[in-house]
């Protein structure tokens, strides 16, 4: 089975898990530590890339993970992580606890956008998570790496409600899970991920200017990989928010359907203007669902 892991510094290892069988979807993140810890699992489908991965670096046993967010292509494998390693647990929202041992709910909201076969096809169907493995996480909350070294969850909403981030201190490194948006795969400039029902650009700031005031060498984002230049990464996030908004603004008049299509063709004549190659533009446009993006603005903008 492919794989694709990256070593960085402070035992940091990013891994691929192919999401939707494809490279540089979905970052994982192992933090080999006297008392270990896995960032993020990915969606049921891409389960068997993280263990294979997981076990090429001679990890036969992972006792915690910590989940950003309740969105299924981020814990859509806990199920199958908590049936392979029995006394696992995961530190997660404290929404986890209503939804990870009864998942039909977040099924059925995820699949009313991007239908049930899509779903099953490309993430994978959800095991429940039985609540003795769930931990909830409060804000500021510090987990214990050993030797002194603390993975701190932070409250972070705005691109959902069930949001946290996680501050290695040690390293300088902040994995973000979906606040700052999108990456793919140049690393210079961030393409928003604006979902309803809970975006909010007020909230979404004052989340990225909180986390802005930490000592940062690094972000380390779901979609994807590690960056270095933090604080421009956080700005030109911010910038592209603004800009996104004030576009989808000016199209009161078309239907979402519409309107993703336009911004669609916006951003891929805005990325030529940048001189950015084809690949990595038809990388951002198929991989982006942008009646979501245009159903996320609309939501926030009739608050």
């Amino acid at each position: 089975m492919k794989q694709d892991i990256k070593k960085f510094s402070n035992n940091i290892y990013q891994i691929d898990v192919f999401m939707e069988d494809k490279p540089g979807r979905m970052s994982c993140y192992y933090i080999d530590s006297t008392d270990p810890i896995l960032i993020e699992v990915g969606p049921s489908n891409s389960f068997p890339y993280l263990i294979t991965s997981l076990e090429s670096l001679g990890i036969n046993n992972v006792n915690r993970s910590a989940m950003t967010h309740l969105h299924l292509d981020h814990i859509g494998g806990i199920g199958h992580l908590v049936e392979k390693y029995k006394n696992h647990f995961v530190y997660i929202h404290e929404l986890g606890i209503k939804h990870l041992p009864n998942p039909e709910k977040l099924w059925k909201a995820v699949s009313s956008i991007y239908t049930e076969e899509w779903l099953k096809e490309n993430w994978g169907e959800i095991k429940p998570t039985p609540v003795k493995n769930i931990n909830t996480l409060k804000d500021e909350q510090k987990i214990s790496l050993g030797n002194k070294r603390n993975l701190q969850a932070i409250y972070g909403p705005g691109h959902a409600k069930h949001h946290y981030t996680f501050y290695d201190e040690y390293s300088g490194t902040l994995f973000m899970g979906d606040t700052l948006g999108l990456i793919y795969p140049h690393g210079d400039f961030v393409q928003p991920n604006l979902p309803p029902p809970d975006f909010s650009k007020e909230v979404l700031f004052e989340t990225l200017d909180k986390l802005s005031n930490l000592e940062l060498k690094y972000l380390a984002l779901a979609h994807f990989g590690i960056h270095d230049k933090p604080y421009l990464l956080i700005e030109n996030a911010k910038e592209s928010i603004e800009v996104w908004i004030k576009f989808v603004s000016n199209l009161p008049t078309l239907s979402n359907a519409e309107a993703a299509k336009v911004l669609s063709e916006w951003l891929v004549s805005n990325y030529k203007v940048l001189g950015i190659d084809d690949n990595t533009i038809n990388n951002y446009i198929n991989n982006s669902h942008f009646e979501m993006q245009i159903q996320g603005i609309r939501n926030y903008l009739t608050k």
